[in-house]
């Protein structure tokens, strides 16, 4: 059964030609696939399948009530790995799941390698006391008008280099990516818990969710549309601008559903994916002066470098990455 599914999938994503996806078979497909979207992507067939084939319940897979995470549940004992895998439950075999799975890997694969937002501040390793003071040079001849010769002070000029005195590098990378998706799924689970029960009926119906794979794709599905709005997509052979395609699915959502029930998993992913954007690339303008609300951590960009082999921020055995993905035109159907 599996093996039907993924050829299936890796028969949907061939329809984008140009882009890696579709080759000679499943491992080539998963080869080509960027890192992020490859653990994405893999960890949720495994889930989705132990949980088809009853290896696993569905009920110890979903994520309900806090008090089940934090140990007061029925179970009596912490359950963690809710938080994880409620992202990585696509639901039961059949159409809905390939469709959910060829759209989850469409839009990350675009995302990752046309260049997710970087939220990497600029950074500087300071070694010690002694990197902090000003070089003996500086100090033969003290200039007190010129603060370049301070860390904060080189930070602000690498940030002029850059990016028009933007806190962040230029070019994003997986690191990026990463915090992204931690964003989205911990704003989906608070929101889910704090926003969603204020609605009124009219529009959940009383339906709230367990599972949040679709809700965390059309997060990225709508982060993606507002850093790209001016790209051409076909969605179910309809051309269309990357800034209109959320809104697409919101209505195709709404239409399969009669007209009476509002997609709010897409919708919910939306709101999220428009507080990430906001907070990412809006108010970093606002306030100027290279200050900004979220960053990647040093400790993820750490993680993501030595997986790849690179250098450490935190270490000093690097400079934060700036050689982030060079951007790709990746062509291709998004609707299937």
């Amino acid at each position: 059964i599996l093996t039907c599914v993924m050829d299936n999938i890796f028969g949907a994503g061939g329809a984008g030609g140009g882009n890696g996806i579709g080759g000679n078979g499943p491992q080539q497909f998963f080869a080509s696939l960027p890192p992020v979207t490859r653990i994405w992507l893999g960890s949720t067939i495994v889930i989705t399948a132990c949980a088809n084939l009853d290896l696993v319940k569905w009920n110890d897979l979903d994520f309900s009530r806090w008090d089940d995470v934090m140990g007061r549940g029925r179970s009596g004992r912490v359950e963690a790995w809710r938080l994880i895998t409620c992202f990585l439950c696509v639901g039961k075999f059949g159409f809905h799941t390939i469709i959910g799975l060829h759209l989850m890997t469409q839009i990350s694969t675009r995302y990752e390698k046309m260049g997710p937002i970087c939220t990497r501040r600029i950074h500087i390793p300071v070694e010690g006391p002694a990197a902090a003071a000003t070089p003996p040079a500086a100090a033969d001849h003290p200039n007190p008008n010129n603060n370049n010769n301070t860390p904060r002070g080189q930070n602000q000029q690498r940030r002029q280099q850059h990016n028009n005195n933007s806190p962040y590098y230029t070019r994003g990378e997986s690191s990026d990516y990463v915090f992204a998706l931690l964003f989205g799924m911990i704003g989906i689970l608070l929101s889910n818990s704090l926003l969603l029960p204020k609605l009124p009926t009219s529009i959940t119906h009383n339906r709230y969710h367990t599972f949040f794979n679709r809700h965390l794709t059309f997060y990225i599905v709508y982060i993606w549309s507002k850093q790209h709005p001016h790209t051409r997509v076909n969605l179910f052979g309809m051309p269309l601008a990357a800034a209109y395609l959320p809104f697409a699915y919101l209505v195709i959502g709404y239409a399969l559903n009669n007209g009476e029930v509002i997609p709010v998993d897409i919708l919910h992913g939306m709101f999220v994916g428009h507080v990430y954007f906001y907070l990412a690339c809006v108010v970093p303008k606002v306030l100027g002066g290279g200050r900004c609300v979220i960053c990647t951590p040093v400790v993820v960009v750490d993680l993501c470098h030595w997986l790849e082999g690179r250098g450490l921020v935190g270490g000093g055995g690097g400079d934060g990455g700036n050689d982030g993905p060079v951007l790709v035109d990746v062509d291709g159907v998004i609707g299937g």
